[in-house]
């Protein structure tokens, strides 16, 4: 059975978790309204869905962004609702090859900075596809850190940069240990430590 989301987030943040991270929309919106969660709230999936979207910026859950067409969807959306500031995570794909801004794409990326009217990138982050493959892992690495050296020296703020797996983490703790936040699996429910 389990613990219930709610329950689990509960303890976590009476246990120094500062922000939940959770993979589909439900879980967010229930964390929020059934919750009564204050925390931040990172919903780790991209979504393009206009009503999902609505709901989740409404709900000021923090956003994650792998492509301009979600950019220009938020930006909109979030005129609409009359949002100053929405929140978001810059995915950054380093060879998952399931969702984000490409790692070769580097003009891309750079140009997610510009012009935001309503949105803030207050994080960015990677996710490792094979973690126990040591030498994959690495070169994820590397082109992940890469992207974030090229951030900075063009004047632009990541914000949190965070990445891994729950494998990853525990296999490579000790490099993962430099990042802002690191993500770790419980229960099938995602959280982060500090």
């Amino acid at each position: 059975m389990g613990l219930d989301i709610v329950k689990l987030s509960e303890i976590l943040i009476e246990n120094g978790i500062e922000t939940l991270a959770v993979s589909v929309p439900e879980e967010a919106i229930k964390l929020r309204c059934e919750g009564k969660i204050e925390s931040e709230i990172l919903m780790l999936s991209p979504t393009i869905i206009k009503k999902e979207l609505q709901l989740l910026i409404e709900n000021d859950i923090t956003l994650t962004v792998g492509s301009n067409e979600e950019l220009n969807l938020i930006e909109e959306i979030a005129e609409e609702c009359e949002k100053d500031e929405v929140k978001v995570h810059l995915k950054i794909d380093t060879g998952f090859a399931r969702y984000g801004f490409l790692y070769t794409d580097l003009s891309n990326i750079l140009n997610t900075f510009e012009n935001l009217k309503r949105i803030k990138i207050v994080g960015t982050y990677t996710h490792f596809s094979k973690p126990i493959n040591e030498k994959w892992t690495n070169l994820q690495f590397n082109r992940f850190m890469e992207c974030i050296e090229k951030i900075k020296q063009s004047g632009y703020n990541p914000g949190i940069i965070h990445t891994a797996s729950s494998t990853a983490f525990l296999k490579y703790h000790r490099n993962v240990a430099r990042f802002s936040k690191n993500r770790i699996n419980y229960s099938r429910k995602n959280a982060y430590t500090s």
